[in-house]
């Protein structure tokens, strides 16, 4: 029986049984040229095969297969269990019911051909901005540090404009709110310039491990449409609950929905919507973990590693996967609430606008350990909190905390998704032009709407791939921090990249 792809990647990063533990070497800085051969810290940092922090291995090793944190898996299926009965139960029945009351369910047929153009232009839109964003990674791949020094650039600029339009409309106050932001990003631009080939380093890697495995950008497409059809049965729910609690006088029915009927809904919905995300999360840690320790079971456009990665994520990390999500779904949750409460402005406005803001704080906190924690659940198969646990230490002893709060891919992956959503605009506009599609649902003079519409459109297909291109990047620092000689050994080329750029960038940290 061949050894599982874990067996092997725990093989490739501890090595034999024999090899002793060491502890991290410290990293510091002499008059040594620290970009030249021989300077002790960057050769101890791929050196050792097996470091430690705090007594314990530095690397972390594969988990046998076991079903880690079940209780919360379980949770979840029964969770959606009880939404799709309220959809297929209630909510059909709701829709039913409507359809009799409201014009006896009599749809005409100029409805019917005004709805089918859009969804035609809708559809050839979407294939048009996945094509678009296929070219987007070659683009990136060779322009990376181009690109983020644009984003940069294109945000300053932004809000120059809007600084000019509110003054010149005579909004003050706004405009000097935007002034102030203005002030703040050109400031941050000029702290954080002299890290962008780093950046663009990663990108590169991350790009590269995706272009070697494109599927994992399929089935990230697939869980996007899975994510849409959840948006459906949720709505579908809510609509039969409402329903089932409102009451009729005369013909007319008003909804009574309890406060503990809106709140599960809404945890429901940011339940779902979570784990959805992180099991694609998951999954492309696990698949670029492959192409970085073991490329030979990585190499093809459809590889083993990437329905493997998938399987794991969905059934023994599917109850880490539900965990993490649970505590950001009960924190969106409540900020929701409090977001509410606040514009019903039944006069405790001040503390509601404070709770909502400490709640949003709180949720991004757990989003911030949420990425990193899945990294190592997919790499290895830990429960949540080891894996979050595990994670931090590693990035703590490697001295990265300021490199891992970056956020300058997630700014030029932000403008690529508008760039190919204004593509997408103008492409549709020309295809509604051509077939008249869009002329009996918004009429003759529609082009702005028509380009709106199509915006969205292939902006939200975009941003899909985006993600997937920051999990791969989140992955790639999580694998550089942990097993750099590795990846020397089979990509050379991107490593040799990676430690030029990263020198240059980090000369304290790396």
């Amino acid at each position: 029986m061949q050894p599982s792809i874990e067996n092997e990647i725990s093989e490739r990063l501890l090595g034999p049984e024999s090899v002793e533990d060491h502890t991290l070497p410290s990293i510091t800085i002499s008059d040594q040229d620290p970009f030249g051969p021989g300077n002790a810290a960057v050769d101890d940092f791929t050196a050792d095969p097996r470091q430690t922090v705090g007594g314990g291995p530095l690397r972390a090793e594969a988990q046998q297969p076991e079903y880690r944190d079940a209780p919360f898996a379980i949770a979840f299926v029964l969770h959606i269990l009880v939404v799709l009965f309220l959809a297929f139960g209630w909510g059909v029945s709701a829709l039913r019911h409507d359809d009799e009351e409201v014009n006896n369910g009599v749809v005409t047929d100029e409805d019917s051909v005004s709805l089918s153009g859009l969804l035609w232009l809708c559809f050839f839109t979407s294939l048009g901005s996945i094509a678009i964003s296929a070219v987007s990674l070659k683009v990136m791949t060779h322009h990376a540090e181009t690109l983020i020094q644009s984003s940069l650039i294109a945000s300053c600029c932004m809000m120059g404009f809007l600084v000019v339009a509110f003054l010149m409309d005579g909004l003050t106050i706004m405009g000097v709110l935007w002034l102030v932001m203005l002030l703040m990003t050109v400031l941050y631009a000029y702290y954080v310039w002299g890290r962008i080939p780093a950046a663009a380093a990663n990108l590169r890697t991350a790009l590269s491990a995706i272009q070697t495995n494109g599927g994992v950008c399929m089935l990230a497409y697939g869980i996007a449409f899975l994510a849409n059809i959840w948006v459906l049965v949720w709505c579908l729910a809510f609509v039969g609950v409402s329903f089932k609690e409102s009451s009729c006088v005369n013909g007319v029915c008003q909804s009574h929905l309890n406060a503990l009927s809106v709140i599960l809904l809404i945890l429901s919905y940011h339940w779902t919507s979570q784990v959805i995300k992180n099991v694609l999360h998951v999954t492309v840690s696990g698949v670029v973990g492959t192409w970085w320790f073991a490329p030979q079971d990585c190499s093809s456009v459809w590889s083993p590693a990437i329905m493997d990665s998938f399987s794991r994520a969905t059934t023994y990390s599917f109850g880490s996967i539900c965990m993490g999500s649970l505590l950001v779904a009960v924190i969106q949750t409540l900020e929701t609430i409090a977001r509410n409460a606040r514009r019903s402005r039944d006069g405790n406005g001040l503390l509601l606008c404070i709770l909502e803001c400490i709640l949003h704080l709180l949720s991004r906190v757990a989003k911030y350990f949420n990425k990193w924690a899945y990294v190592y659940v997919g790499l290895y198969g830990y429960d949540y909190l080891t894996a979050g646990k595990k994670v931090l230490e590693l990035f703590e002893a490697r001295g990265w905390t300021t490199i891992i709060n970056d956020n300058l891919i997630h700014r030029c992956l932000v403008l690529v998704a508008v760039v190919i959503g204004a593509i997408t605009g103008f492409v549709g506009m020309l295809l509604a032009k051509a077939t008249g599609w869009a002329t009996a649902a918004v009429g003759e003079n529609s082009d702005g709407t028509v380009f709106f519409l199509c915006f969205i459109v292939g902006v939200s297909m975009a941003i899909i791939l985006m993600g997937v291109v920051l999990s791969a990047v989140d992955t790639i620092i999580v694998s550089f921090a942990e097993a750099p000689s590795e990846f020397e050994t089979n990509h050379p080329a991107l490593y040799q990249n990676m430690v030029e750029k990263w020198r240059i960038a980090y000369p304290d940290e790396f």
